[in-house]
């Protein structure tokens, strides 16, 4: 007669795994979810809490400014450094940088008030980065517009018609919501 083999001891560990698998499973689904949620939500703040402040698009070379399906946005503070920085010897390149807006006597339109290494103490301001040479980024440089409107958006640059409305959070952060065409 053959003796019947007897299963090994199952080690607790495993044993606890298996049966918490459900548990663990779970978990991970609500933690994956969660985290897509705080992205989404940190992308949406400026949109959800932030003031609204309309800035004049500005020319730049036409040859670049319109790349596939997109613009590349620039305004009046995009290539300015602050006073007293020699950009021939530039090495605070991706540092942060603010500029401050205030609006103008209408209401509706802004301007920049002041640009420098630290962050005002009060008033509306963008954050972005100091690259020297093509220019500072804050987020609002890049529109994406329909296929074969661009030469459109183009000329209307160029004639200084352009504007783009922007979401500013109370700590700079900046988002892109539209762009405006105005008659002069």
């Amino acid at each position: 007669m053959n003796p019947v083999a007897q299963p090994a001891p199952a080690d607790p560990l495993w044993t606890w795994i298996a049966s918490h698998q459900a548990k663990f499973l779970g978990g991970a689904v609500v933690f994956q979810v969660a985290v897509l949620l705080l992205l989404i939500a940190q992308s949406a703040r400026p949109w959800l809490t932030g003031t609204t402040v309309r800035l004049r698009v500005v020319p730049v070379d036409p040859r670049d400014l319109f790349r596939g399906d997109y613009l590349i946005l620039t305004y009046d503070f995009t290539n300015q450094l602050p006073p007293g920085t020699n950009r021939e010897f530039f090495t605070r390149a991706g540092d942060e940088i603010f500029v401050s807006v205030e609006p103008v006597e209408d209401g509706k339109h802004w301007r920049t008030a002041s640009l420098g290494w630290s962050q005002p103490q009060s008033g509306v301001f963008l954050r972005g980065h100091a690259w020297g040479h093509p220019g500072n980024e804050f987020g609002i440089e890049k529109y994406f517009v329909q296929e074969g409107h661009g030469r459109h958006y183009e000329k209307i640059i160029r004639e200084k018609r352009l504007w783009a409305e922007v979401a500013v959070t109370r700590d700079g952060k900046a988002a892109l919501e539209r762009l405006i065409i105005e008659d002069n």
